[in-house]
């Protein structure tokens, strides 16, 4: 009897038809499944990345905890370092930080702020002369209270009234000016009170108030430090003070601070104050001498020096020598993007390291020029300009603007008589006196000029006369050996909190 078998060949490939449609089910139901866990994810971390960033940007509760903002920032930034960068990096939580820039220049000074120092700040604020946003972060006009009386007819406002109409980016619009420097220098007078004004109304709640320039860098470990030693109830006005009509105000671009009693006997007791000035300012011709007149007329508060702490200079124009040296540095000015850059980089490798005290102005020196000290570099400015050597009889030159800084000749020694004829004379007489009188020197056109401290300087465009090339040294014998005497800076010369006397050093640039 034969039995009717299956094909071998059917119930394979019912089988495998079956098998094949499991697998490929599950493998579609793990594809799908493992998407929308992604998307849950993803669409999760979104969501807490635009939070985090909306709190970062916006950034308006002077109490949030710095380090949850650290975090947050960390979490969404696409910079690998930026939780190591602002790691350590001090509390200022009860510090507001307001830096002014100008429309036109906002583009390129802000940018390198903003991944530098500010990334580390839980809060701060920006003004301009327009309002404009730079990667989600808000700049105010300062200018929009101005008075309309004020601002009709005024040529000052010129380019306010261009950037206002302009159709592309500003700084195509601005190539129309005359000069747009002096426009903006002509305009920027108008908004320190302003600045003030609006960032104390928007801001009201902060201990210390921080004004500085977009081509300023702040130390903020420094600053900190600074400011730990004083009483934000106390009025006071901190700046680095300049004179103008013998009149003492706090030198904008080196940045000035205000304690919160200072901010309130200007500006809370007298609501209304900025436009007060307004007029003032277009008398006047610098904006922080209002500020300081205004400071002074209604808060009774005069400027505290501050430098060299808060300084003027950069490190390739800082002058070292003792009047700066055991200083800790707390603002430096006219820094452009490279150099902002590069000290922030220099400042938190240093604050990354067991220190027993802070970044003070020899560090500088010890960083920039110490390395790169030599005797000799042609086509190169030093900024010597203490005292002065040349040949009164020459008809060829006209030097009546250096006459105010010539040494007695009578007390010429051999050297100095023969100093002006070459760069080799004249380093030579740098040898012959002593250091109070010549660390450095500088030989241009038949004038030998000495410098009683020492500077890093700039390169100068080489001449096609030889005669009239720029030759600058040190001498570096004399400057190390002052350096050595100098030893360890025992005694931190933090900046004192009392009534300006001293002569002012002449107006900051």
């Amino acid at each position: 009897m034969t039995m009717d078998l299956p094909s071998p060949r059917r119930p394979f490939r019912r089988f495998s038809t079956r098998m094949v449609l499991s697998r490929r089910s599950l493998l579609a139901f793990a594809t799908t499944g493992i998407a929308l866990i992604l998307f849950l994810a993803t669409s999760a971390d979104r969501l807490s990345t635009w939070t985090d960033a909306n709190e970062y940007y916006d950034h308006w509760d002077p109490h949030r905890s710095q380090q949850a903002l650290v975090n947050a920032s960390s979490r969404t930034s696409p910079h690998p370092n930026h939780r190591a960068i602002c790691e350590g990096f001090p509390d200022t939580s009860n510090i507001l930080l307001v830096m002014k820039t100008g429309a036109s220049e906002a583009f390129a000074k802000v940018p390198t702020q903003l991944i530098t120092t500010l990334k580390c700040l839980p809060d701060f604020l920006l003004f301009s002369d327009l309002n404009q946003n730079i990667g989600g972060y808000r700049i105010h006009d300062s200018l929009e209270n101005v008075l309309e009386e004020v601002k009709d007819g005024n040529t000052d406002f010129d380019v306010y009234r261009r950037q206002k109409k302009c159709l592309v980016d500003v700084e195509a619009c601005n190539k129309l000016g005359e000069d747009t420097a002096k426009e903006g220098w002509k305009l920027d007078k108008y908004k320190f009170l302003h600045v003030a004004d609006m960032a104390y109304k928007m801001r009201p709640g902060y201990d210390w108030y921080v004004f500085i320039e977009a081509d300023t860098y702040i130390s903020v470990p420094n600053l900190v430090q600074w400011l730990s030693k004083l009483n934000p109830r106390k009025k006071l006005y901190l700046g680095s003070v300049a004179m103008w009509g013998g009149f003492p105000f706090g030198h904008g671009g080196s940045g000035y601070v205000v304690s919160k009693a200072g901010m309130s006997s200007l500006l809370k007791k007298h609501p209304g104050i900025a436009n007060d000035y307004d007029s003032v300012s277009k008398q006047e011709s610098y904006g922080d001498y209002v500020f300081a007149k205004a400071m002074k007329e209604k808060a009774g508060l005069d400027v505290t020096q501050a430098w060299p702490s808060l300084n003027g200079e950069k490190p390739s124009t800082i002058p070292f020598g003792s009047r700066q040296w055991c200083h800790p540095i707390i603002t430096m000015h006219h820094m452009n993007s490279q150099e902002i850059d590069e000290f922030w980089n220099f400042e938190r490798a240093w604050n990354s390291a067991p220190r027993y005290r802070p970044l003070l102005i020899k560090d500088i020196y010890h960083e920039y020029l110490g390395p790169k000290l030599q005797a000799a570099r042609e086509d190169w400015d030093n900024n010597s300009n203490d005292q002065h050597y040349f040949d009164p009889t020459s008809k060829s030159q006209d030097w009546t603007d250096k006459k105010d800084r010539v040494k007695d000749r009578e007390k010429y020694n051999a050297a100095e008589k023969v100093a002006h004829l070459s760069a080799h004379h004249c380093a030579a007489a740098c040898k012959s006196v002593s250091r109070n009188e010549c660390f450095q020197w500088k030989y241009y056109h038949n004038l030998c000029s000495f410098h009683r401290e020492f500077i890093m300087g700039k390169p100068v465009k080489r001449n096609p006369d030889s005669a009239k090339q720029v030759v600058s040294g040190w001498d570096v014998e004399k400057i190390l050996k002052w350096i050595n005497d100098q030893g360890d800076c025992g005694r931190i010369h933090w900046p004192e909190v009392k009534p300006f006397r001293r002569r002012a050093r002449g107006l900051g640039s």
